[in-house]
């Protein structure tokens, strides 16, 4: 649980530390549409926050894990794949990798809270009831 804590920790405020100054950078950064530009900026602002509620009480919110790190990769795979067509430069590399670094340390942090006492007792086979689908066809 400690390495869950440090891992969402560390990706909320780095990601903090670079992206709320973006919001004073419209104009150095080229953006062509204003509404994208800060829309992508707030919206990437709220996932840090996130980040920082996540390293709050990991195992409580642990299923947060999953979104978090579809977040992260979806950057990494859509910056790859832009640069491979010739879309971006490649500085922006560095920011896929980054991203991917912590794409797998999300995963590593998911996978090592899952045998938490507290994740175990929520799951549905230790209250007794199998998987999700027999206790649905049980209360019927």
């Amino acid at each position: 649980m400690r390495l869950a804590k440090w891992i969402f920790l560390l990706a909320g405020v780095l990601g903090l530390l670079f992206t709320v100054p973006l919001l004073f950078a419209e104009n150095s950064m080229g953006a062509r549409q204003a509404e994208f530009y800060y829309g992508f900026v707030c919206l990437d602002i709220c996932w840090q926050i996130l980040y920082l509620f996540l390293s709050s009480n990991p195992i409580r919110y642990r299923p947060m894990m999953i979104p978090a790190f579809l977040a992260k990769s979806s950057g990494t795979i859509a910056l790859t794949w832009l640069y491979l067509l010739a879309r971006v430069s490649t500085q922006w590399i560095v920011i896929g990798a980054l991203d991917g670094i912590f794409a797998v340390s999300f995963a590593i942090a998911y996978w090592s809270t899952r045998d938490h006492p507290k994740v175990r007792a929520a799951s549905p086979s230790a209250r007794g009831l199998g998987s999700d689908s027999e206790a649905f066809r049980s209360s019927r």
